[in-house]
């Protein structure tokens, strides 16, 4: 009981309501943007809110079970360091920053030179100094970082096309073509441990625990990751598994180090500015690479591109994708939007479409059309 006691009451932690907040603010825009260019909002409002935990949360009971059975002790100051590091990235609202690599890489760097150059200095009541800085932060700091990058690049590979937001753009040669923007915010409630002499006395409902003769606390702190990438090169879907894939790669390096820094500890700092500056690089070169070049969804001759699918709509359950064109609706042929839409009126109650894939090849798809259904079948495509 008196862990749960504690654990409940560690809500209180403001990060936790910035980042909810934030997220619905993240929903909000992406509707007006996407009203903006398509006259619809392509996901609900609060698609963001809604799987801010729920997409996270297997991640973060490993991430816990990880961080209790190999004993990660975090000092409370460098949690409250971590805390505003994060908040400071929500509220930019710029979520190339927000990755929870820098939360976690920029509170040590701070605490390492307040140790280096024995300083001494406050922040919201709470006292930094040399003594802040202990050798196991050397170690479970580049471990915390490793298992975040690990998590961040699953959630990109799993979840960041899912709700990739269309946007119109002009291309240099006044064509109309589509760019698909990213951005998300994920919570992790991860358990930590903290040293019991840490705990003050205004808190004495807090869980303690003993452990070898020494006293510890447990902290379930909101580990905020944030996220932001737009795809204009390639497909939402095959763009962002490319990335995520980048982002575990790196924390595969850092998890390394942060073995190495058991033998010998210097490699505890050389791991924390690899995924610091590691993770910036991903940011920067994904971006350079995406704003050069062709865009993957422009117009086609051959029909018509399909901008974006209607969730639970009769274009998605025929398993029409994002990029594909359409040639032929009920056997007639479309060049464009309008076309499109008389030939969906031809037969009410049956839609047959051929499509033309990413690989060139045709598929024929086909689905009964209900009264409630939208009227051009989920379609939104690019005019």
């Amino acid at each position: 009981m008196e862990i749960a006691k504690g654990i409940g009451r560690l809500f209180m932690n403001p990060l936790l309501y910035v980042a909810i907040l934030f997220c619905i603010l993240i929903g909000y825009r992406r509707v007006i943007n996407e009203r903006k260019s398509f006259n619809r909002r392509i996901h609900w409002g609060m698609y963001e809110a809604v799987y801010l935990l729920k997409e996270g949360w297997a991640m973060a009971l490993i991430f816990s079970l990880i961080s209790i059975i190999v004993g990660i002790v975090l000092p409370v100051e460098y949690i409250v360091l971590v805390t505003l590091v994060m908040l400071v990235g929500v509220i930019s609202f710029y979520y190339h920053l927000a990755s929870a690599a820098y939360g976690f890489a920029v509170a040590f760097i701070a605490i390492w030179l307040t140790y280096m150059y024995d300083w001494s200095w406050s922040i919201l009541g709470w006292q930094f100094d040399a003594t802040v800085m202990h050798k196991n932060l050397l170690i479970s700091v580049p471990l915390i970082i490793a298992l975040v990058l690990l998590i961040e690049g699953q959630l990109v590979r799993k979840y960041a096309a899912n709700n990739a937001s269309p946007r119109l753009q002009t291309t240099a040669r006044g064509l109309r073509a589509v760019t698909y923007l990213s951005k998300r915010i994920w919570i992790l409630p991860v358990v930590f441990f903290i040293p019991g002499g840490a705990i003050p006395d205004w808190a004495p409902f807090w869980p303690q625990l003993s452990l070898g003769g020494e006293t510890y606390g447990l902290v379930l702190f909101p580990v905020v990751i944030g996220f932001q990438q737009r795809a204009r090169k390639m497909l939402a879907k095959a763009f962002y598994p490319q990335v995520g894939a980048t982002i575990q790669l790196l924390g595969v390096l850092v998890l390394i180090e942060a073995i190495l820094a058991i033998f010998f500890p210097i490699m505890g700092i050389a791991a924390v500015a690899v995924a610091f500056v590691g993770r910036a690089l991903i940011s920067i070169i994904y971006s350079v690479r995406e704003r050069k070049g062709q865009f993957a969804v422009t117009p086609q001759d051959a029909g018509v591109v399909v901008a974006a699918v209607l969730p639970e709509s009769p274009a998605e359950a025929m398993g029409i994708e994002v990029g594909e064109i359409i040639r032929r609706v009920n056997g007639i042929p479309v060049k464009t939007e309008t076309e499109l839409y008389e030939a969906l009126q031809i037969n009410a109650a049956h839609c047959r479409i051929e499509v033309l894939d990413a690989q060139n090849e045709i598929r024929i798809r086909q689905h009964v059309i209900f009264r409630h259904d939208h009227f051009r079948i989920g379609l939104i495509v690019l005019k």
